[in-house]
């Protein structure tokens, strides 16, 4: 079985990914100057209900941080599955690899949009991972 395959090293780098945002961008807070601390001082502070729930500005950030790092083990995970599809088999999941394309596209623009060039640079590498397994599924498949 070969360990470098697009799907695999996608996976790799995903879970890379993962590991970076979780522990680097969502666990370990570090500061930033006094006026970003403050601004994290009040996001903690400032409480709202929302849908009949007390709720924060730093809850929401937190919660939504976490959701993309179990994006990224999702998207990791589901390459590492794709790569042991058989080319009989191809046809009948190849919408699901398209789908994680799209969706690992959309986080890169996201990225590139919103924060800075670590997880674009990521995604990129990862959408181009995930597209040319994909391609090549399909090539085997035929």
């Amino acid at each position: 079985m070969k360990y470098f395959t697009p799907f695999r090293i996608a996976a790799y780098l995903t879970l890379l990914f993962c590991a970076g945002h979780t522990a680097g961008g969502m666990l370990k807070q570090k500061s930033l100057g006094p006026a970003s601390d403050a601004v994290f001082g009040a996001m903690k502070t400032t409480h709202f209900t929302f849908n009949g729930s007390d709720c924060t500005w730093y809850g929401f950030w937190f919660g939504f941080g976490l959701t993309v790092s179990a994006f990224l083990l999702l998207v990791a995970i589901t390459a590492l599955v794709l790569d042991r599809v058989t080319p009989e088999a191809w046809p009948q999941v190849q919408v699901i690899a398209w789908t994680l394309v799209a969706a690992m596209a959309f986080n890169g623009v996201m990225a590139w949009r919103y924060f800075f060039a670590g997880p674009t640079v990521f995604s990129v590498l990862i959408v181009a991972l995930l597209i040319a397994g994909t391609l090549r599924k399909a090539r085997a498949a035929a």
